[in-house]
């Protein structure tokens, strides 16, 4: 499997981290949609722990999670690591300024495109 959409099922932050915990040593997954599932920040921290690690995600949808300030900045560091993730969806998210400010600084040459 090379596309996974789970939007909008409620899988809500426990999902998240079990998904999470999948992306570590997935292989093949290129595009992961998760939009409207209710994350929340401990969600996206995980996912963000995974995307450290993973090799193969290119595209990764989060919008609507209520991921806040801290979920944009756990993800901001793992795009300083993760060189494979060339899109990501963030907007929707209650990112404060000062998690839109991690993203944007989290930006560099070959970065992915951040849409906030």
């Amino acid at each position: 499997m090379t596309k996974l959409n789970i939007g909008s099922n409620s899988i809500g932050q426990a999902g998240a981290i079990a998904l999470a915990e999948a992306l570590k040593v997935s292989k093949t997954l290129t595009t992961l949609h998760v939009q409207c599932n209710g994350i929340g920040t401990a969600g996206a921290s995980a996912l963000a722990e995974a995307l450290k690690v993973n090799k193969t995600l290119t595209t990764l949808d989060f919008l609507s999670n209520s991921i806040g300030a801290a979920g944009a900045i756990a993800l901001a560091e793992a795009l300083k690591v993760n060189k494979t993730l060339t899109e990501l969806y963030v907007g929707g998210n209650s990112i404060s300024e000062a998690g839109k400010t991690a993203l944007r600084s989290a930006a560099r040459p070959g970065s992915p495109t951040v849409c906030v």
